[in-house]
C-alpha cells in the first residue's frame, strides 16, 4: 500500500486578487489597442479576448473610462526614468524624453493619457518628481506647478500629432500653388514639419530657455546649468 500523503481534494480555483485581475485586463486592453487602435477597444472585445463574461469585466472596471484611466496609469508608470540628470535642465530633458518614449511606445498612447484625469500613484509620482525639479531650480508654488504642466502638455501634444500622422502626410500639398497662396509658410522647408524628433528637441529647448530666464540661480548643491 502506498504511504504517499494525499493532497486536499480538488476544489474550485479561486479568482486572482483584484489587483492581478486589473493588471491582466489592462495588459489585454493595451494589446488590443496596439493591434487595432483605440477605437477598436470595447468592453465586449476585451471580454471576448480573455474568454470572460462581460459582467466579470465590469466587476473590475465599472465603465470604459475607468479602464482607460488605468491604462493611462500603466503608461505613466513607464515614464519615470530610473536615473537623474546632472542639473535641472538635464533633468527636465530626461523626464520629458522618457514621457515621450512611453507615449509613443503604446499605439494611441497620447490619446489614452490625454483623455484621463486620474490621480493615481504613477501620475502623482511623475508630477512629484517634476515639481521637485522645478522647486530645486528656484521656482515655487504655482510657478513650479505650471512649469510642470507646460512641459507635460507640450510632450503630450507632440506625441498626439506624431501618432496621428501618416507616412504620406505631405503628399496632398501642392508646393507650386502653396508658394503663391501661402508665401510665408512655403518660404520655409515645410517638409520639416514631420521631422518629429528634431522638432520635439527644438520645442523643448524653447521651453527650457524660457524657464531658464525665470530661474537665474540654482538653489542647493546641484551644479549650475548653462
Amino acid at each position: 500500500m502506498s504511504t504517499a500523503r494525499q493532497g486536499p481534494p480538488p476544489g474550485p480555483i479561486s479568482a486572482p486578487p483584484p489587483a492581478d485581475r486589473a493588471r491582466a485586463l489592462v495588459a489585454a486592453a493595451r494589446h488590443i489597442v496596439d493591434s487595432d487602435g483605440l477605437e477598436a477597444l470595447t468592453m465586449r472585445r476585451l471580454a471576448d479576448a480573455l474568454r470572460l463574461q462581460l459582467p466579470a469585466i465590469y466587476r473590475v472596471f465599472s465603465n470604459k473610462q475607468a479602464l482607460l484611466d488605468e491604462m493611462a496609469e500603466a503608461i505613466l508608470g513607464e515614464a519615470l526614468p530610473d536615473r537623474h540628470g546632472d542639473c535641472w535642465t538635464a533633468e527636465v530633458a530626461l523626464l520629458a524624453g522618457q514621457l515621450r518614449r512611453a507615449l509613443l511606445a503604446q499605439r494611441d498612447g497620447a490619446k489614452i493619457v490625454g483623455g484621463s484625469y486620474t490621480s493615481k500613484r504613477n501620475t502623482l509620482a511623475y508630477a512629484e518628481r517634476f515639481v521637485g525639479v522645478m522647486r530645486r531650480a528656484g521656482l515655487d508654488g504655482t510657478a513650479a506647478l505650471w512649469a510642470t504642466s507646460t512641459v507635460f502638455c507640450y510632450v503630450l501634444g507632440e506625441a498626439l500629432e506624431q501618432q496621428g500622422s501618416s507616412d504620406g502626410a505631405l503628399d496632398g500639398l501642392d508646393f507650386t500653388t502653396g508658394r503663391t497662396t501661402y508665401p510665408q509658410l512655403f518660404a520655409t522647408p515645410v517638409e520639416e514639419i514631420v521631422n518629429f524628433d528634431d522638432r520635439f528637441a527644438f520645442g523643448l529647448d524653447l521651453i527650457v530657455d524660457g524657464l531658464r530666464g525665470r530661474v537665474p540661480t540654482v538653489v542647493g548643491p546641484e551644479p549650475s546649468c548653462n
